[in-house]
């Protein structure tokens, strides 16, 4: 998946969950972490950089047991909210990252140092199908944050 829709993805499902603004910009920040972590891993090969990166794209970097874990560690209450919101929404947004990025066909590891992964293979990246997830949660998404402007109770005639 592309940047833009990690970094909706992440912000639309952080604002869903409650979390405070603190923590909707550090999951925007976040979602994009796991593909941070490769690009740094690959700009420490002298020659051949891209070659590096696909090498170790998707791999631990992009496994959801590290994001899940972090994403907890804030509820063992040894630390104030500000931290927290800021960790959580982190970890959240590395975590929507993982998520997505199961949907598409080369799909996320099923352990963080082993050959094996999981996808969905609903879509490519940059297709056209991942553009149409991300609309189609969009307007998901607005549709179930105003409710008043969807009135199930009126009658359609």
């Amino acid at each position: 998946m592309r940047w833009v829709t990690h970094q909706a993805m992440a912000v639309m499902a952080a604002f869903s969950t409650g979390l405070p603004l603190s923590g909707m910009l550090a999951a925007w920040a976040g979602s994009v972490m796991p593909d941070v972590l490769d690009q740094r891993e690959a700009g420490k090969a002298l020659f051949f950089r891209q070659r590096r990166f696909n090498k170790v794209h998707r791999r631990s970097s992009h496994w959801f047991g590290w994001w899940l874990a972090l994403c907890l560690f804030p509820f063992a209450d040894i630390m104030g909210p500000l931290p927290g919101a800021l960790i959580t929404g982190f970890a959240f947004g590395a975590l929507t990252h993982c998520l997505l990025d199961m949907c598409t066909k080369n799909g996320v590891p099923l352990l963080p140092f082993a050959e094996g992964r999981f996808s969905l293979k609903i879509c490519s990246t940059g297709s056209l199908a991942e553009y149409a997830i991300l609309v189609m949660c969009v307007v998901v998404f607005w549709l179930a944050e105003r409710p008043a402007l969807v009135r199930w109770d009126v009658p359609l005639y």
